[in-house]
């Protein structure tokens, strides 16, 4: 299992960020001791399957970025959960 650390954002709970990378948020609680709550600039240990991370570099697009890995173009937005552009540093998890 891989892991991405993830600093915690205003207005972020435990359950949003689970939702955010498609957890429950007993196994986002698991991940980092058992935690029952967050608070802006927390770090969360975010636990994953799969073969890459990829960060978002200047004019690349989600199409160019699925194409890199053989992955669906709508499955790598669901697993991220992409509802808007992407941005330059952003981190996507690519999943098998």
């Amino acid at each position: 299992m891989n892991k991405l650390i993830v600093k915690v954002g205003y207005n972020d709970t435990l359950s949003k960020i689970a939702e955010r990378y498609n957890l429950t948020t007993k196994i986002l609680s698991t991940a980092n001791n058992n935690i029952t709550q967050v608070e802006e600039g927390d770090y969360v240990i975010i636990p994953f399957k799969a073969k890459a991370i990829h960060t978002v570099r200047p004019l690349e697009t989600i199409n160019e970025i699925a194409n890199k890995y053989g992955v669906n173009v709508d499955k790598l937005k669901l697993d991220n959960n992409i509802v808007a552009p992407l941005f330059i540093g952003q981190q996507l998890i690519i999943t098998e």
